[in-house]
């Protein structure tokens, strides 16, 4: 039986939280349901196991994009609140 195998490994900046349910590399092998001596349905088995692995590391990759997201999230609410303080400290002197 064929099968469609994906591998991938990502590599977040050092300051990451780690998710607990997802590794920082994964294999993901789906197998092809279809029989290879019928060309229409060997074509719609391997279309229904690229859907089910594109879902899977779609699944995967949101999760690690919520994570990277909340540090990126947190680094410009800490730029901007820095850059509001240096706003006012400079308005200060301007109003006589």
């Amino acid at each position: 039986m064929s099968s469609i195998t994906i591998t991938y490994a990502v590599y977040p900046p050092t300051e990451t939280v780690l998710p607990d349910e997802l590794p920082t590399s994964r294999t993901i092998e789906v197998a092809v349901n279809a029989l290879k001596d019928s060309g229409s349905s060997y074509y719609g088995g391997l279309h229904e196991a690229l859907a089910e692995a594109r879902n899977q590391i779609g699944i995967d990759l949101t999760i690690w994009r919520d994570a990277v997201g909340k540090l990126e999230l947190n680094k410009e609410s800490k730029k901007g609140k820095m850059d509001d303080e240096e706003e006012e400290e400079d308005g200060e002197g301007d109003e006589e």
